[in-house]
């Protein structure tokens, strides 16, 4: 099990928070899921056949912009 905190931007309302918690949490490998709308983090706990760039593609692919 892996877990990594992803800093985006681009996420302003509890909903774009919900709805993006719910979308990685439906990945097949995710086991936990928290967005901070306040620091705009998100954290996720995963294992194969889920990778960090796996996560970051579908966070950028939902319409957030990863920052280093």
């Amino acid at each position: 099990m892996q877990t990594s905190v992803i800093r985006i931007s681009g996420m302003e309302t509890i909903e774009q928070q919900e709805t993006l918690k719910e979308h990685l949490e439906a990945m097949i490998g995710v086991s936990e899921v928290q967005v901070d709308l306040d620091t705009n983090e998100v954290k996720a706990s995963f294992k194969t056949p889920i990778s960090l760039n796996n996560l970051e593609k579908e966070i950028y692919d939902q319409g957030y912009q990863i920052l280093n």
